[in-house]
Formats: structure tokens, sequence, C-alpha cells
């Protein structure tokens, strides 16, 4: 091993560039010219091996070309021999698990998802009441060697609290409600996470104040807006006498702070807004009116159609009619 110092190292290089500008050189100006290793200046006084490259890669990490050095001994001995410097310490960008692990005593929860970012999974308790929320670990046990599979993996790594570590667990719903299992949006900007909560719905309601007959009937959904970070529930937005697909999301769209939510009964969007502060505000709603000032126009209009049905004037009397 030759340690070398880091002015060697600097007029290695220069030497190598000056032996490239040579080779050149010489390949334009003469294809028959002599060969490549009785044109070269002569090498340094000193030999390149493994442990000098490592010392090259730590010390100059900007220099990434290859570099050649020519032969020590006698004549008989090849004169050149290409040195490439190789990488010896690799960043990886991404790490992708290799083993899954069977048959791990997981708590007695319904598991929703990750949160989109991965920061989060999202859990219900059995009875569908409360909100379990957990962080994961990632990487809590690795392998050096080629073959891990031969290898077994120690105790605690059937474990699921070696994987999660549990957050907090809220109650969301009321003793009537139930939290409905397969809804559920993230606010990725904010860590925010939407939730929704209702109860029994009833498939043979009445049609009344403008609903749709034959769609079933929920008598609350409540839409909750929790802080992921440690559980905080920052609003909520109440849906009374109406029905609400939440199933997979189907009637609850969310395009960056803006939420829509559709309801079939009174064939309705609601747009909602959701602010930094974590609250839910009315911005518009689209149904019977599509613009603010729609229900006043035709109430307007229709107040001049019944005072001038005629369109001239106020209405005639039967006197004015017949000129008594």
């Amino acid at each position: 091993m030759c340690v070398i110092a880091a002015e060697e190292v600097i007029a290695a290089a220069e030497h190598v560039q000056e032996q490239q500008r040579h080779r050149q050189g010489f390949r334009a100006a003469d294809r028959n010219a002599p060969t490549r290793h009785q044109r070269m200046p002569p090498a340094p006084p000193f030999s390149f091996s493994f442990p000098f490259r490592a010392v090259w890669w730590n010390t100059l990490p900007h220099v990434t070309g290859g570099f050649e050095r020519e032969g020590v001994g006698g004549e008989g001995r090849e004169a050149s021999e290409l040195y490439q410097v190789n990488c010896v310490r690799q960043f990886y960008e991404n790490l992708v698990p290799s083993c899954t692990v069977y048959d791990i005593d997981c708590p007695d929860n319904f598991f929703r998802k990750f949160t989109d970012d991965g920061q989060y999974l999202i859990s219900f308790s059995r009875n569908y009441q409360e909100l379990i929320v957990y962080r994961p670990t990632w990487l809590s046990f690795s392998c050096k060697e080629e073959d891990c599979g031969s290898h077994d993996l120690p105790p605690k790594a059937k474990r699921f609290d070696s994987f999660f570590t549990q957050l907090y667990c809220i109650s969301l719903a009321s003793c009537s409600e139930l939290i409905c299992k397969d809804f559920f949006l993230y606010v990725e900007s904010h860590r925010f996470g939407l939730f929704a909560t209702s109860t029994v719905q009833v498939h043979d309601a009445p049609a009344t104040e403008g609903a749709i007959h034959g769609v079933p009937s929920i008598e609350k959904i409540t839409f909750h807006l929790v802080r992921l970070e440690d559980g905080a529930i920052l609003d909520e937005k109440v849906f009374c006498n109406d029905f609400v697909n939440v199933s997979h999301n189907m009637g609850v769209f969310l395009y960056d702070d803006l939420l829509c939510i559709m309801s079939l009964r009174y064939q309705a969007i609601h747009i909602l807004q959701i602010r930094d502060s974590g609250s839910l505000v009315d911005v518009r709603k689209i149904g019977v009116f599509c613009r603010e000032d729609d229900e006043l126009f035709f109430s307007s209009h229709s107040l001049v159609a019944i005072v001038q049905p005629n369109g001239f004037g106020s209405p005639r009397s039967e006197t004015d009619i017949h000129g008594k």
C-alpha cells in the first residue's frame, strides 16, 4: 500500500490529461503514427494499486474519469494497463424491502390504508367507534450478506410494535353512529385527514322538503377533519336526513383545498374550502340554483309575472275590459 500526498494526486491527474491531449493530437495528425506506448511521455515514478484508488476517491471526489499508467519493469512486459476509478462508496436513493414476514401478532383493528406520503397508517377499532393512527418506524432489520434468506430474523421481528408506533386513539363516532370504514381522504399539504361517521340508512324514507323519491335517507352524516400529527379534531360538517355515497370516496371529491360533497337525496353539490387553520368553510351550493343570486333572480321574475301577467302594465279589471 502506498500513501500519496494530495499534491502528487493532483500532479497525476494533470499528467493523465496531458496524455489524453497527446493521444488525441497524434490520432488526428497521422493514423499511421507510432504506437501509443512509444509516443506517450514517461510515467510518474510510482505505480497505482487498489489502495491508491480508494485514496483517490476519498481525496478528490470530483474526479470521475479513468487514467492509465506505464508498465514498470523490463521491456518484455506489457507497456500499458488501463485502470478505471470505481466508486467505492455508493449512496442508495431507494431502499426496497426484500423480505416478507408472515404470522405477525397484530392488534385487533381494521387497517384502512397508508397515507399518500407513507407517514401514517390509518386504522379503526373493531366496533368502528375509534380512530387509531400509527407511524411506521421502517428499516427495523437489515442483512449485509448476499444470501439473507438463510438467516433467521430476531424474535422481535415478528412483533407489530417493532415496525409501527401507535400515536393516539381518539373517539370519532357517537353512540348512534359508526365510522365509515371505506372512506378516507388525505390533505397532504397540511397532513389533515377527513373521516366520516353516519347512522343507519333508511331505505323507505318519505320524500319530503324537495328530496328525490326512492333515494335512501341517513338521519345524520358527519365529516370530521382531523390533524393527523396529534389527533386533534379541527372541524366537522353535518348533513341531516340526506344521503351521500361515501363508499370508496365515491360521493366526496378533494381538489387542492376544495372539498366537494354530492348529495344524492337532494341532487346538490356542496363545495367547501379547507382553510390552513383547519376549518371547513361553505363556498357554494350547486343544486336547484347554480349561482348565488339565482334564487333572488327567479323570485323577482316570478313576482313580476304575477303582478304583470300581460307584460305591459298592471292587470286590467273586468270593468276596464267592457268599458264600464
